[in-house]
């Protein structure tokens, strides 16, 4: 036997082939992914974490946490790098790399807490009581909220902890697609919930970066057959191009088409909702033990009235120890007139212009008795003006009648002190804190009335506590024994407070919500913006009806000076933590104060609705289908076209750019693509042939020129076994290699011929040289 064939028969004895490395050696190792080879799909999985966390830019009201938030992120995957690098086990890196997370966690949200640079237990709690704070907020809280409290903690814990499992799943379990689910599953929860701005911009760059991950993670674990001789290090730099073009396509694809389809616009076919009261899905949640406070300068609407008032959306009666919501109600169908004017009182007509505001409730002057331009529902036990379908709309108008109580406070003093019928106004959790209601008995104790009780506790929040946007975080868990120990809230806190204090000593109380009257304009109407939105408490009085007051610091109602003693104020521009006066507009408003113009009777009919019916729309979107599939199928064939033109330039620049180092290394890869092309009409190697066993069967088997794949087997063998190469022998090998090549590519039918147009596997293998 030959040396030449005593080598190869030892290597056809080798099952595990060795890591390419010195001249002659182009075999490698398939079992395992180095740490050093995963750095660039390391890379394109850190963009993807980055850009979930850019995600929840849809769900905040603001981008001020994206720089922390990204931070920890690329810190959590560099960590997971480094102990790769190390060789550190699964088992112990990836605990660590959790020890590392709660370590930034605490650095960035409980520095307080922490001693030195680790973290106490102390901090752990705290980590907890923000995540609890969040499952207790999250059933009613609205996108865009702000960057605040437990939600940025949860949103930046889970989105740090995506990063860490994702790492894990790529380069410990091996994963390919699996790789991007924690990061899909934060996605998609992000783009279910947040608010309807850059989506379509946002989702085309996480698809595109999700999909080159994938492609990646298989280029990078790909388990290679032994006899494919070449050089591994290069294949993901090879396979990258095309999986830009892929990925840019599909994501390009997805972003241009999606938003055109019949029905992208339109109101979804499953909300996720439990229920399908409209209190459920309308109920703007006041959680006293809430930071999560939105301050924007968008103008929501504006008003034209004759007078400043806080333009009150709804009330909130039902308590259980920590959030206040909206009741179940009867919702009557209104147009026109549907509410006699309460006594002593006068008529203040509002038009009311919506712009950037959402949702169904329509806010108004309480209390709302005509609606003369507009259709919605009354409830009646809340006085709460519901939009139905769709809701409040940009540029939608809507004139509202509302009847001003003229309430003095002598009159108050002496109302009896009733309950109202049928209203939960004075229930309490069984579990509300002892020391709260003692604290209320104490604050309430010189008051001889009902008005006179909740005047005390209203004043002792506004000379006891401090208006504070950046409320210190509480670690106990019952919110308002927090909120009377720090003493510094805000107006959700403050009102919620005051309501539960004064039905724990007997006066009925509940929680409105709705916004301060806003900036007074050249063009005669208030001005209302997000930093306007606000919350205060009423208390029921008989004869009366419900009443506000003001607990609030740097907060007062335009009307109710003499009964609460406050003088008008709201949040101010530039600062919301201060205040400034209130001022009515220098010119004349267009509505006027006065009875309605219009009364039409009230259309409720029988038995009121307690759900809000969908409004339909009876134009179809078919007429636009034509164009919308039109357009589809241009960009279908434009994307085959250029799929189909570009892929063997592209394959041609990426085979020019990999040049061997070695000539042995050229011959070898030159047989390499032989074998890949022979392998399409069957002729595959057999794990135990040598080169020249399987060009023998080629040759005796398939319409192959024998000669040339023998010749090619030969030089093969001798480079790799023989460490035997020259110029000579590398050009002979690429000849030989590419009339291979076309011999192959002329038995191929039609079929395998036109995939090759678009497979790129394929493409490549019948590449002309």
């Amino acid at each position: 036997m030959s040396m030449a064939s005593a080598a190869m028969h030892r290597a056809s004895d080798s099952d595990e082939p060795r890591e390419s490395g010195e001249s002659g050696d182009f075999s490698h190792d398939t079992t395992e992914t180095t740490a050093v080879q995963s750095i660039p799909a390391s890379a394109l999985l850190l963009a993807l974490s980055a850009l979930t966390a850019v995600g929840f830019t849809r769900i905040f009201a603001d981008t001020k946490f994206l720089g922390s938030m990204l931070f920890i992120v690329v810190s959590l995957h560099a960590f997971c790098l480094a102990l790769r690098l190390f060789k550190v086990r699964g088992y112990i890196a990836i605990p660590a790399a959790f020890a590392v997370m709660f370590t930034l966690l605490a650095w960035k949200y409980y520095p307080d807490t922490m001693s030195g640079p680790f973290p106490t237990p102390e901090s752990w709690q705290a980590f907890l009581a923000d995540l609890q704070l969040a499952r207790g907020q999250f059933p009613s809280s609205v996108a865009p909220v702000a960057a605040v409290g437990g939600f940025i903690v949860l949103a930046t814990a889970s989105t740090a902890a995506a990063a860490i499992l994702s790492d894990a799943f790529a380069f410990r379990a091996y994963g390919r697609v699996e790789t991007t689910v924690p990061n899909a599953v934060l996605f998609v929860f992000a783009s279910a919930l947040g608010a309807d701005r850059h989506r379509v911009a946002i989702t085309t760059a996480w698809l595109a970066c999700a999909l080159a991950v994938i492609v990646a993670m298989r280029v990078t674990h790909a388990q290679v057959e032994h006899v494919w001789i070449g050089n591994r290090s290069r294949v993901l730099a090879r396979s990258l191009p095309v999986a830009a073009v892929l990925a840019g396509c599909a994501a390009a694809g997805a972003a241009i088409v999606g938003p055109r389809l019949p029905g992208a616009g339109e109101t979804a076919l499953f909300k996720p909702s439990k229920k399908n009261d409209v209190t459920q899905v309308l109920s703007p949640l006041v959680d006293i033990r809430s930071r999560l406070v939105t301050l924007s300068d968008t103008e929501l609407f504006t008003v034209a009235a004759a007078e400043p008032n806080y333009w009150r959306a709804t009330a909130l009666t039902e308590f259980d120890g920590s959030t206040w919501k909206l009741p179940d109600g009867n919702l009557a169908p209104v147009d026109g007139s549907f509410a006699a004017p309460a006594p002593q009182s006068h008529n203040v007509v509002q038009q009311i212009h919506i712009a950037a505001l959402g949702g169904n409730l329509l806010p108004a002057a309480y209390s709302a008795v005509s609606l003369q331009d507009g259709k919605a529902y009354w409830v009646d036990t809340t006085g709460t003006l519901v939009v139905p379908g769709i809701g409040l709309q940009q540029g939608s108008n809507y004139t509202v009648v509302s009847s001003i109580t003229d309430v003095a406070a002598s009159r108050l003093g002496s109302a009896p002190e009733t309950l109202p019928a049928d209203d939960p106004s004075i229930s309490l959790p069984n579990n509300f804190p002892e020391s709260v209601t003692q604290t209320a008995f104490e604050v309430t104790a010189a008051g001889a009335s009902r008005y006179e009780k909740a005047l005390a506790l209203q004043n002792w929040f506004r000379s006891q506590f401090v208006y504070d946007l950046t409320v210190q975080r509480g670690h106990s868990d019952d919110a308002i024994e927090n909120f009377l120990r720090v003493r510094r809230g805000f107006c959700e806190q403050f009102s919620g407070a005051f309501a539960a204090m004064a039905r724990s000593v007997g006066i009925p109380a509940r929680v409105a919500v709705g916004f301060t009257p806003g900036d007074a304009g050249a063009d005669g109407r208030y001005h209302v913006y997000g930093r306007n939105a606000h919350a205060w408490p009423e208390v029921w009085f008989q004869d009366v009806g419900w009443v506000s007051f003001e607990p609030t610091p740097g907060r007062g109602q335009p009307g109710a000076e003499e009964r609460t003693g406050v003088i008008p104020q709201q949040a101010n521009a530039g600062d919301p933590n201060s205040a400034t006066p209130i001022t009515t507009p220098t010119t004349t408003p267009v509505a006027q104060p006065g009875g309605p113009t219009t009364t039409i009777a009230n259309t409720s009919g029988g038995t009121p609705q307690t759900s809000v019916p969908t409004s339909t729309d009876s134009s179809s979107s078919s007429s636009n289908g034509p164009s919308i599939w039109l357009a589809l199928v241009v960009l279908l064939i434009a994307a085959i076209a250029t799929w189909a033109f570009a892929l063997p330039r592209v394959l041609r620049r990426i085979r020019l750019a990999r040049s061997p180092a070695t000539s042995q290394q050229a011959i070898a890869l030159s047989w390499q693509r032989a074998a890949h092309a022979l392998a399409l009409i069957g002729a595959q190697p057999r794990s135990s042939e040598t080169f020249i066993e399987h060009a023998q069967r080629v040759g005796a088997n398939f319409e192959i020129d024998a000669h040339s794949v023998q010749q090619l087997a030969l030089d093969c063998t001798a480079a790799v076994y023989g460490n035997r190469g020259s110029e000579i022998r590398v050009q002979r090998a690429e000849q030989l290699s590419a009339q291979i090549v076309l011999a192959v590519k002329d038995q191929l039918d039609a079929r395998k011929r036109l995939i090759a147009v678009f497979d790129p596997r394929m493409a490549e293998v019948l590449l002309p040289a």
